[in-house]
């Protein structure tokens, strides 16, 4: 579990699409270039379908003992030790990791005799990850879990909530209008347009005002890291 400290230095939605493109242009490649050597990895066995790449970025900072838990079409921050983190009912596991595999952000587990989560990427993953990530300076990429829920054509649209810090998520059309200012934020793979070869298209479209105290929108699942430290 990433400390309070680091997750509240998460660079903001728009800090980090500048630093993924500044850390792009720096390795001499482009996004779908890099998404290409990309999606073999999040295709290969088990993995198909169960994960995705995403910006790891932050909207809200998390007081001391807080973590960051998403529960169906919301999320907000949880303490540990409350009565509704702790429920036996909750089953709070990871959802989204850093490259180096910590976990930066949880979700409420389905409901095990209805359906269950896939196991957590494992070690053998984020080591091929980085592979592919660390000889070329990409460090502001993540890995989640791949929304699977969604029809094709449609994404989750994310707004403010009315609870404190809190995200709640509306299902679009794809074709919607964006949000201006908006960045993309989780990726999954697909065939490329000559439909030999993969590539990683946009699951997640974030737009935010710049400043986390205030207002902002996110489309589909939201990613964290390390802001390069690692």
């Amino acid at each position: 579990m990433i400390a309070t400290h680091a997750y509240n230095n998460l660079p903001l939605v728009s800090d980090a699409d500048t630093s993924f493109d500044k850390q792009l242009a720096s390795a001499g490649i482009t996004r779908n270039q890099l998404f290409s050597k990309l999606a073999p990895l999040f295709l290969e066995g088990n993995n198909a379908g169960r994960y995705a790449a995403c910006l790891i970025h932050h909207h809200y900072d998390l007081k001391p003992g807080e973590r960051m838990v998403n529960n169906n079409l919301s999320t907000k921050p949880l303490a540990v030790g409350s009565t509704e983190s702790d429920s036996p009912s909750a089953n709070i596991v990871a959802q989204i990791w850093l490259r180096t595999g910590e976990a930066v952000e949880y979700c409420v587990a389905p409901d095990p005799s209805k359906a269950n989560l896939p196991p957590p990427p494992p070690t053998e993953f984020f080591e091929k990850f980085r592979s592919l990530l660390d000889p070329i300076g990409i460090k502001i990429l993540g890995v989640c879990y791949a929304d699977t829920d969604l029809e094709n054509g449609f994404i989750l649209k994310e707004s403010d909530g009315p609870g404190d810090r809190e995200r709640i998520f509306n299902i679009i059309h794809r074709s919607a209008k964006p949000t201006p200012g908006s960045f993309e934020v989780t990726w999954i793979p697909k065939y490329d347009e000559d439909g030999e070869s993969y590539t990683m298209t946009c699951a997640c479209n974030c737009t935010a005002s710049g400043c986390h105290k205030q207002h902002s929108y996110v489309l589909i699942q939201i990613g964290y890291v390390d802001n390069g430290q690692n």
